[in-house]
């Protein structure tokens, strides 16, 4: 059913253009948010990345200021976990 929202080369749901968005404002963006999406804690993203977890929490914060919400709640976290699927299907 999701893939059926999103095609190749049509109008992007607003939460993956946030995420183009994002990926524009800096080079590490789409790796802290895949962390994020994938790992079950902050701490656990953190530890994937080979970051500390205050610089962690600098980019999250930086990330949901783009996004426009959080992704350090669970409906902003399965948000996110939706948007890079769609985004993910878009490209395909």
């Amino acid at each position: 059913m999701l893939a059926e929202l999103v095609s190749p080369g049509g109008e992007l749901p607003e939460d993956v253009r946030a995420l183009e968005r994002a990926a524009g404002e800096a080079p590490w963006m789409l790796a802290t948010l895949h962390a994020v999406a994938l790992t079950p804690s902050l701490r656990a993203a953190a530890t994937e990345l080979t970051v500390h977890h205050s610089t962690m929490q600098d980019r999250l914060a930086h990330a949901e200021g783009v996004l426009g919400w959080s992704v350090r709640t669970p409906p902003g976290r399965f948000r996110l976990q939706l948007a890079l699927t769609m985004r993910r299907l878009a490209r395909s």
